[in-house]
């Protein structure tokens, strides 16, 4: 019986020392905590997102993931709450990190986000996700055509959307260089100058030019890019509106009777482009034929070349022809020439002509102050010397020398009453018997005309 008792009171001290452990073991345990901060995350639309936690001694706690703006729970613990199917969530077992993960994330997804320790009171953190989206053109707000009159002002707009807000840029499709103005605001009183890129209000591009004319005419692309791919453009089409206005190429055309082909070429400016264009022999409309061929050659946006080719010229081609382009029109007169004659033999023989100079103080009086030498090849000299090439044309009509090597139909003669004798006996005597008096006179002419000339020049 004793030692019944004292087994049971044994007991009782060790079940008394286990109670007051308790409380005290209860008592030391440290509560859960966030370890750092939570970051901020930023990812391009489409791309999955990740909210990343660190929390220390969990134990049987839980930890949840709220949506601040619309306060919709997202998950707690590893059980997913939300009816987004994108969100899923991530904890290794005994792992201090859990993750929120949303795959191809929207702009819809961007916003605050908590995640929570359900202690007493409650722990929590907030990270704010970002999602980036690619610029897009609002068509409906960018027209793609603008008309304006010539002189007048224009502006050209695009707005665009996109997270960073895009920058909009300007660019001419043939890549000259954009003449523009600076843009004013026309709700502003005061008139308040932006800039020329129209950054004002972001994702607004304005381009305004201050008085077009027509190099200000074609086609423009309004550029809109934030960083994320692709960047967007949009074709805008400038036209500039003013009347029609023709005139010739040349307005004087000549060519000999029987040429293969002739052109004959009017420029014709407008916009709109006139398709009225026409081609008119006195008053007569000329149409295509099997001597006649019209082209239309279109040069930029606003200008055009039309031309009226003739075939097979005759005689009877000659006279005034008329392009007309709407009301607008030039004229174009046509005259037929004699074709030239070929004469039947000619022969170019190129004299040296030497001049020897002397220095000034051993110059002799003006009357001898050069001496004069026709040689038939180059002279090798230490003096200072000018030489002129003389081309002497021969022909069954005539024999001229001269300073130009063209044919003999086509040398012009001005001193028909010089004369001289020829420079040596022995050239005059091959050119009596060779050729006619005529000719030998012509002859002399020319040479007597250009050694006059340098002798002037010499003694100057």
């Amino acid at each position: 019986m004793s030692r019944l008792f004292r087994l049971c009171c044994w007991c009782w001290a060790l079940s008394a020392m286990s109670l007051d452990r308790l409380p005290l073991a209860l008592t030391d345990e440290a509560e859960p905590d966030f370890i750092g901060q939570i970051d901020n995350v930023t990812v391009a639309q489409g791309r999955d997102a990740i909210l990343s936690c660190t929390v220390s001694h969990l134990n049987d706690y839980t930890v949840g993931w709220v949506k601040v703006d619309t306060k919709a729970i997202q998950a707690t613990g590893r059980r997913v709450v939300t009816l987004n199917s994108r969100v899923s969530v991530e904890n290794i077992p005994d792992s201090p990190i859990w993750k929120l993960i949303i795959k191809s994330a929207q702009p819809d997804d961007a916003g605050y986000y908590m995640a929570q320790i359900n202690t007493d009171p409650m722990k929590s953190q907030m990270a704010y996700l970002s999602v980036m989206e690619p610029p897009n053109i609002d068509d409906e707000a960018t027209p793609s055509v603008r008309q304006v009159r010539e002189n007048e002002p224009v502006e050209l707009y695009c707005q665009a959307t996109g997270q960073p807000v895009p920058i909009i840029a300007w660019k001419r499709e043939d890549g000259t260089n954009i003449s523009h103005d600076p843009c004013r605001h026309a709700n502003d009183t005061q008139q308040k100058i932006v800039s020329s890129n129209g950054s004002l209000p972001k994702g607004h591009g304005r381009l305004c030019i201050a008085s077009a004319d027509r190099s200000s005419m074609g086609t423009y692309f309004c550029i809109a890019s934030n960083g994320v791919l692709p960047s967007v453009s949009k074709r805008i089409q400038l036209v500039v509106l003013f009347p029609t206005a023709i005139r010739a190429e040349k307005p004087l055309v000549g060519a000999p009777a029987g040429v293969n082909g002739i052109g004959l070429e009017c420029i014709v400016e407008a916009s709109p482009l006139s398709h009225h264009l026409f081609w008119y022999f006195g008053n007569t409309s000329i149409g295509p034929n099997e001597r006649h061929t019209m082209t239309i050659h279109k040069i930029n946006a606003y200008t055009i070349k039309m031309t009226l080719a003739i075939l097979n010229l005759r005689e009877t081609d000659a006279g005034l022809y008329r392009c007309q382009a709407g009301r607008s029109e030039a004229t174009i007169r046509l005259y037929i020439h004699n074709p030239m004659t070929t004469p039947s033999r000619s022969t170019t023989t190129k004299w040296m002509l030497d001049i020897r100079t002397t220095p000034w103080k051993e110059r002799q009086p003006r009357t001898s102050a050069a001496h004069l030498a026709i040689i038939q090849s180059p002279v090798i000299t230490t003096e200072t010397y000018r030489s002129v090439t003389l081309n002497r044309h021969t022909s069954s009509q005539v024999e001229v020398l001269t300073s130009s090597n063209r044919p003999v139909q086509e040398v012009v003669y001005k001193n028909p009453s010089v004369h001289r004798s020829p420079p040596s006996s022995s050239t005059a005597s091959d050119l009596n018997h060779q050729h006619r008096p005529t000719g030998q006179l012509m002859l002399m002419t020319s040479m007597i005309a250009i050694l006059t000339q340098v002798i002037s020049f010499v003694s100057c």
